[in-house]
């Protein structure tokens, strides 16, 4: 972990190099260096807990030991965990079924709500991969306002950015979108109190994202950016999105308190189509 404060331009530096798949840099404005290390020791601490909670790839997680062992009995789970699951079950119904956490297997999970436990047959698990970050954001968020700092931009591997106020040099964060094949700026996004999520292919993870209506994995070269005043909503959307269709998005997607949705096509580092919102 590398953390380092620059007096002369009041900044601070956090940074983790992996974390919930990816690495999170923290940039903290203000003058009370403690105070803003005090917070990063709070945020570093936060994600550490929730990815103790949320990655499944760890066996010995809340949501690895579900998946591992609900197949043959129920499971119970935190407070905050059952939470997070019916909250993914809300944003599936949502976006009538293109934000799904059983890739296609809501069938196969039976949650009882008196007893706060579920049980899985033989092969449904749990991903909450297009869900996580955009929840760890929303609760560094939290805890920046705990502490009262108002300008800070928080980034996950440039899947998921959370801006809060402005650039210390402009009216907003200037975030830039990337192709993924090529390394070449497509986009550039501003950003104030808002977060964005990026989400699609690219040549490690060339289909990675499932149709939960066909089970089929999108393998086009394309990418959907989301701009939300909250970090899950976005998260969360651009998962959909891509799963979607045009004609299955326009029928969810004004549900949702959104200001932009971009789309990209990779093969040809075009932006497809921009959507703003009021």
């Amino acid at each position: 972990m590398y953390t380092n404060y620059y007096s002369s331009s009041r900044l601070f530096h956090g940074s983790i190099p992996k974390v919930m798949g990816t690495q999170l840099d923290a940039l903290l404005f203000g003058d009370d260096s403690a105070g803003l290390n005090e917070l990063w020791q709070r945020i570093a601490a936060e994600v550490a807990r929730l990815e103790k909670m949320l990655n499944r790839f760890d066996m010995m997680s809340e949501i690895g030991r579900i998946n591992t062992h609900a197949a043959h009995d129920p499971v119970g789970m935190s407070d905050e965990l059952w939470a997070v699951l019916m909250d993914c079950r809300r944003y599936g119904e949502l976006t009538g079924g293109c934000f799904d956490i059983t890739l296609g297997h809501w069938q196969h999970v039976t949650f009882d709500e008196a007893g706060r436990t579920v049980a899985l047959d033989a092969g449904a698990s749990f991903d909450l991969g297009g869900y996580a970050k955009g929840y760890a954001a929303e609760k560094i968020r939290l805890l920046t306002e705990q502490h009262a700092v108002s300008r800070a931009l928080i980034n996950f591997g440039n899947s998921m950015t959370l801006a809060l106020g402005t650039h210390p040099h402009g009216d907003c964060w200037p975030v830039g979108i990337d192709n993924p094949y090529d390394n070449r700026r497509m986009d550039l996004i501003r950003l104030s109190n808002a977060a964005l999520s990026v989400s699609g292919n690219m040549p490690a993870r060339p289909a990675h994202i499932v149709r939960p209506a066909t089970g089929e994995y999108v393998t086009a070269r394309k990418m959907v950016a989301v701009v939300s005043a909250c970090p899950v909503d976005a998260e969360v959307l651009t998962t959909a999105l891509i799963a979607a269709d045009a004609s299955e998005a326009e029928k969810w997607l004004n549900r949702f308190e959104i200001k932009e949705y971009r789309t990209y096509d990779c093969q040809t580092a075009e932006v497809r189509s921009t959507q703003t919102f009021l």
